[in-house]
């Protein structure tokens, strides 16, 4: 899994920065539906910031709540906002973060956000579910298109729900209220990847009973 995943980071990457580059330099002011506190660049400029988490920002977040501060801080120290200098930092500081990645043996442990640990093949997943759900954003507030691949949806699900290193639950795990730790497991094994993936990151209302079910115990993602 963890190629398949390496693979689909660079497609989905190549994706992202196009449409950032088919994106009106006008619209970068734009409000993210999704996200309401972000402007269209300033949700490009966080895709920047969470390829440089693995080019050197060692800074992670203790507690599930303190991940959205930690990623205002890191947003106000990127103050570029310019779409078209923002496509072409990221061209070159994602593909630098997948190396970074690609280099790390499959066992090695190390700190992640929410206060657990992680190894390459869990965290691969999630910068990969950025990507896609960032992507499907930008769409949302600007008109333009966006398609995530049922394929690369189950990457994000399986590979970032895999059991955390040292005892450690998975990366998701974190995000859940007590008890749905039971329940995560189950949202893999649905016949709707796309529609679990964007009801996990609240964008769409749950699409299957496993989803459903899991939906009280969502913190966010």
């Amino acid at each position: 899994m963890r190629a398949e995943i390496e693979d689909a980071l660079e497609r989905a990457h190549s994706r992202f920065v196009a449409s950032v580059r088919a994106t009106p330099a006008g619209a970068g002011g734009r409000t993210v539906p999704a996200c309401p506190e972000w402007s269209v660049a300033d949700l490009v400029a966080h895709v920047l910031t969470v390829y440089r988490r693995a080019l050197g920002d060692r800074r992670r977040s203790r507690t599930p709540e303190e991940t959205a501060a930690l990623n205002a801080t890191v947003l106000a120290e990127t103050p570029e906002r310019d779409l078209a200098v923002l496509a072409s930092l990221l061209e070159a500081d994602g593909p630098a973060s997948f190396a970074v990645l690609r280099g790390f043996p499959d066992d090695l442990s190390f700190r992640f956000h929410g206060g657990g640990r992680t190894t390459v093949t869990p965290v691969s997943a999630v910068i990969l579910g950025e990507l896609l759900i960032h992507g499907h954003d930008l769409a949302e507030a600007t008109g333009g298109s966006w398609t995530i691949p049922p394929d690369e949806a189950s990457l994000v699900l399986r590979g970032a729900s895999a059991p955390g290193p040292d005892g450690y639950p998975p990366i998701f795990a974190a995000w859940l209220a007590p008890g749905g730790e039971k329940l995560l497991a189950a949202v893999t094994e649905g016949d709707d990847p796309v529609g679990t993936m964007l009801a996990l990151y609240r964008r769409t209302a749950p699409t299957t009973p496993s989803v459903t079910a899991l939906a009280p115990y969502l913190r966010s993602l």
